[in-house]
């Protein structure tokens, strides 16, 4: 496999290998020692004989036998000489533990180039540098290329952090919850060898059943998401995400960039991926330990079962806040339970077996909601009195568990005096829990991995009815007057060229252009000023609504113009001056909706649909996906705002056309794609209507760069 020689190394060298215990190259052969490393190690040590008991040898050319990894602990400015040793001597591959490289700052950067080049010529793959290392629990390997004290604990969860203190604080964690790890990298700077290459690589390991990931920066996001989806289709994975607070992208000009902050493409391109976010790492290490222990529920129903009223309530609050359902028990197993249970417990959800409940009932009750096609997971809320058989009852959930399918999550308390009792629980494969909220959103994140498993994998289709030459034409010729915000004129060229529907409109330069627009469109109109300065019309006074006749449409003109004449703007805002004037057809209310792209550099054009009009930044009820869209993927973005019952129809109201919607963001997309120079992207608002035919945007902002960011 592509990264053995990394991870199963046969022999691994350590150049700055020291005798002074508080030094990096001490521990790392401490931690080799220590760990039962089954391969030759070679410390490396221009002035010593031995190390820690071990042959040194005065260079990396000294050494007997091939190297797969040399650690390299010495001075960063002598790295590219240790490299040029290492490629002598044939080493497959380095551990650049040493900073000082791209991290701080410019002179960083080109030492870090340097040592690339060195390496890229000498056929070395670079871990690191500025980083901690790597392990490997695997007992025929124990590989130890590391210089922290974590113990070396085997289990079925790997770990790949930037950082190597997340990395660290995370299988610490998982060891205090009794989860070991299967392999663990740290690998800092990224030069080279990449999370994604290492996900990539666990993938085809048998024994890493889940893989967690910390990502501080991304330097191919497309790369992340193709091998990220491709992943996560084998074996879960968890991603710890960072830098979600920047304060970035305040200088966007659209709706779509002030609404799609930072923090949207990480998430974005977790969930494209089918990459389970966590915002907190003792969640994210829960879950982990469970996904290695549990199948899959196949949805969202959860069954609470509890011997307290009050906690079933809490977990049933629980439940529902992470994005669960608790529904109604089936007929045949409320029946069941009934019948099987005390006479004062409660055969509903939550199942309430009672404080006295026996193993017998717990039992029964895993066994009979086990049997209930409504049911996916089942949460099991186990307060431990001192007047039950609580080992007994634990073995009962372990035994109602054993082979079945359903992903099941179990409260208890008092674990210092029941330590057995939570023993043979997680000895059984079921993960634990102090409280119900923990429980559910752990559950709550299985429901996700599950949900995007099972969606609809159709993937895009280029529309055949588009005109890509006139759309890139328009732009271009934009772009060779320096132009970065299109006219009206040009914005309506763009969307007839991909059969967006939009308003009839005409791009007028005086009062008499107008009334000649007015005659053609038909009155009643709309009349807005046509301004690259001027995003928001409504409070910047620049439209003029619902003009009934050719007096009431000269009164606007005259105030839009005596706006244009007393602006402090310069001329260059009115795009392209003199034709600053849109005249457009007054439509009918109809639902607002907002439809909009942005790039996001490396990754492509973010999509954005939701609710639209002038309170699209308070309400902020949208949703986010990448483009190009599958018809699935516009249809559960349409489907996925939460006041979709707007456009289902609502006391009476007409709805809207959800399928029109629809293909206006596939074509959307499309074009974003097509003509990447397009940066941001505005339809706001969409009218929408029950009868697609009469869906149309009302106003458009497009925005262009000619290095097309995406």
């Amino acid at each position: 496999m592509k990264l053995d020689f990394l991870f199963r190394p046969r022999s691994v060298a350590v150049i700055g290998a020291s005798n002074r215990p508080l030094t990096i190259g001490h521990r790392i052969l401490q931690n080799l020692s220590d760990s039962g490393y089954k391969g030759a190690v070679y410390p490396i040590h221009p002035a010593e004989d031995t190390i820690l008991g071990l042959k040194a040898y005065k260079t990396i050319l000294d050494v007997p036998g091939g190297v797969d990894v040399a650690h390299i602990v010495v001075k960063n400015t002598l790295v590219p000489a240790a490299l040029k040793e290492c490629g002598r001597a044939a080493v497959k591959s380095v551990i650049i533990n040493t900073a000082g490289f791209s991290e701080t700052g410019a002179e960083g950067i080109r030492l870090e180039k340097k040592i690339i080049e060195i390496a890229a010529k000498a056929g070395i793959r670079i871990f690191g540098p500025n980083c901690q290392g790597i392990m490997n629990s695997d007992p025929q390997v124990q590989a130890y290329c590391n210089f922290t004290f974590t113990r070396l604990r085997r289990g079925a969860i790997s770990v790949a952090a930037q950082s190597g203190g997340v990395g660290e604080v995370i299988i610490q964690r998982l060891a205090s919850l009794g989860a070991g790890f299967r392999m663990y990298a740290s690998n800092g700077n990224a030069a080279d060898i990449s999370i994604p290459e290492i996900m990539n690589y666990w993938a085809d390991d048998e024994e890493t059943k889940v893989i967690i990931i910390h990502l501080e920066s991304l330097a191919d996001p497309k790369e992340f998401m193709a091998i990220a989806s491709r992943v996560s289709r084998k074996k879960p994975v968890l991603a710890i995400k960072t830098g979600r607070t920047a304060e970035g992208a305040r200088a966007v000009v659209s709706h779509t960039g002030r609404l799609m902050g930072t923090e949207i493409p990480i998430e974005l391109m977790l969930e494209t991926a089918g990459v389970v976010g966590f915002n907190d790492q003792d969640e994210l290490c829960q879950s982990a330990i469970a996904f290695a222990a549990q199948p899959l529920p196949k949805g969202k129903k959860v069954a609470i079962v509890t011997n307290s009223g009050g906690h079933g309530i809490i977990a049933a609050d629980g439940c529902v806040e992470a994005g669960l359902l608790v529904p109604p028990l089936s007929d045949n197993a409320r029946e069941a339970l009934k019948a099987g249970m005390l006479p004062e417990a409660i055969a509903g959800n939550p199942v309430d077996v009672l404080a006295t409940a026996t193993p017998g009932h717990y039992g029964l009750a895993l066994r009979e909601l086990m049997k209930d096609p409504g049911i996916d997971s089942i949460l099991v809320n186990f307060i431990t009195p001192f007047f039950v058989d609580c080992e007994g009852v634990a073995r009962e959930i372990v035994n109602a568990c054993a082979g079945e399918k359903t992903a099941v999550a179990v409260i208890m308390t008092d674990k210092a005096q029941q330590a057995k009792t939570l023993q043979i629980i997680k000895e059984g494969g079921i993960p634990v829990y102090d409280f119900p909220e923990t429980a559910a959103k752990v559950l709550g994140a299985m429901s996700r991995l599950s949900e995007y498993r099972s969606r609809d994998r159709e993937a895009f289709k280029p529309l055949p009815d588009v005109d890509k030459t006139a759309a890139r034409s328009v732009v271009n010729a934009a772009l060779k007057e320096s132009r970065s915000i299109l006219d009206g004129r040009e914005c309506a060229a763009i969307l007839d060229s991909y059969g967006i529907p939009r308003a009839p409109a005409e791009n007028c330069g005086s009062l008499e252009e107008c009334l000649a627009a007015a005659r053609k469109i038909g009155f009643p109109v709309a009349l807005k000023i046509d301004s690259a300065s001027v995003v928001h019309k409504t409070e910047a006074g620049t439209l003029a609504l619902n003009i009934q006749n050719e007096r009431d449409l000269t009164s606007e003109f005259n105030r839009l113009n005596s706006i244009i004449l007393s602006s402090p703007l310069p001329p260059s805002s009115l795009i392209p001056h003199p034709s600053s004037f849109v005249v457009q057809r007054q439509l009918p209310a109809g639902i607002e909706v907002i439809a909009g792209a942005k790039a996001v550099a490396g990754a492509g054009h973010v999509v954005m649909f939701g609710l639209g009009g002038v309170f699209v930044e308070v309400l902020k009820d949208v949703v986010f996906q990448f483009a190009p869209l599958s018809r699935p993927a516009a249809q559960r973005m349409v489907a996925s705002i939460k006041c979709r019952a707007i456009l289902e129809g609502f006391r009476g109201k007409e709805g809207a056309d959800t399928a029109g919607l629809a293909e206006i963001l596939i074509r959307l997309s499309q074009l974003v794609t097509d003509v990447p120079e397009i940066i941001e992207l505005d339809l706001n608002p969409i009218l929408a209507y029950r009868d697609p035919s009469r869906t149309a945007a009302v106003d458009v902002r497009i925005k262009i760069n000619g290095r097309a960011l995406a």
